[in-house]
């Protein structure tokens, strides 16, 4: 299944998203008192619960791609991190899904503010993953395909010239 690595990279970009403009729809509707953007929180947190799942399923078939072609680097270390990371948040993304389910099937109000300050604390850890995530490509390279001639990388030549 290590053709799902690379769907990797465009599903945690909408997990990260969906998770964090939730809560910020959630903030805002409470703020601005308006029932539709709790309720355009709820339907983002319920994608966003399906995209970090899909995330999870994905990045561990990327580390088990390119895990072979770091190991012993400073790069793994985060690799590492970014994994142990990657294998709790989608639980605990879950679990706030569900309660803000429960709130929402219940229409316990009174428990939304606590939802609200883990959600909160919760989508600071996925866009802290997001961070690793992202050091891993654009600091070290990980999982980035290139052509091993460096040359071609770095000249360029129009047709026109001679």
């Amino acid at each position: 299944m290590e053709f799902l690595a690379q769907f990797h990279p465009p599903i945690v970009h909408f997990a990260v998203a969906l998770v964090i403009t939730s809560v910020i729809f959630d903030i805002l509707g409470t703020i601005l008192n308006k029932n539709s953007l709790k309720q355009a929180g709820f339907w983002t947190m319920v994608g966003g619960v399906i995209a970090m799942f899909g995330a999870f399923v994905t990045g561990v078939q990327a580390e088990e791609v390119v895990e072979e072609f770091i190991e012993g680097t400073v790069a793994y270390e985060l690799l590492e991190k970014h994994e142990e990371l990657g294998e709790l948040l989608p639980w605990i993304v879950l679990l706030i899904g569900g309660f803000r389910v429960f709130i929402q099937i219940k229409q316990i109000y009174k428990l939304f503010l606590i939802y609200l300050v883990v959600a909160v604390l919760t989508a600071i850890a996925v866009g802290y993953q997001g961070r690793i995530g992202g050091k891993l490509v654009y600091d070290y390279g990980v999982g980035v395909k290139c052509d091993k001639t460096p040359s071609k990388v770095y000249k360029y030549k129009h047709d026109d010239d001679d």
